[in-house]
């Protein structure tokens, strides 16, 4: 087995380790922020940007953590399906199926996911802020809408990937006309 099989093999196990373990960390992080067997948050292990105790003046209910976690895995989705995309590219280069025309496609969606993510992560901080402030007496509610330098630099990481993906793909076209020319 060649370095780029190894590498890839071992990128394409920790994708698909990732696919199963990231919407079990979302369901994990909603049903147990703010209580006794939050083990994450309370050692901190992990810390996110989120401010829940800024947005909510109550505790937060059964339902406002529902209606969170559905919110949040659907966001898990788009990058889910960013990982299952990572999985079919390495298994490609797995195999040394590396200059092929499903990888320039490949990279094609992946590029566009880039985008869905940003668009996805904008509605998703507004929807959420809703959803969290919403059993806040009225005039405490809140909507917040949020696009960072982060974003940008995603964005402009999806106009890269979309280049990528364009030139791979003549160069493919070039490498079928010299392959049938000879």
């Amino acid at each position: 087995m060649t370095k780029i099989q190894k590498i890839s093999r071992l990128a394409r196990l920790c994708f698909q380790g990732l696919i199963v373990l990231l919407p079990l960390c979302v369901c994990y992080y909603w049903l147990t922020i703010n209580t006794a067997y939050d083990y994450l948050g309370l050692y901190g292990i992990i810390d996110l940007d989120l401010d829940v105790a800024g947005l909510t003046q109550v505790p937060l209910s059964v339902t406002t953590r529902f209606l969170a976690l559905g919110v949040s895995l659907t966001l898990c989705a788009i990058l889910m399906q960013a990982l299952t995309l990572l999985v079919r590219l390495f298994k490609n280069y797995e195999r040394q199926d590396i200059f092929s025309y499903e990888n320039a496609v490949l990279y094609t969606q992946l590029g566009r996911i880039i985008f869905y993510w940003v668009i996805g992560s904008f509605i998703y901080n507004a929807v959420l802020s809703v959803i969290l402030s919403f059993n806040n007496s009225p005039g405490e509610r809140v909507l917040e809408l949020t696009f960072t330098g982060v974003d940008v630099m995603t964005l402009v990481l999806g106009v890269i990937v979309l280049v990528i993906s364009w030139v791979m793909k003549e160069a493919y076209e070039i490498s079928e006309e010299h392959r049938q020319t000879i």
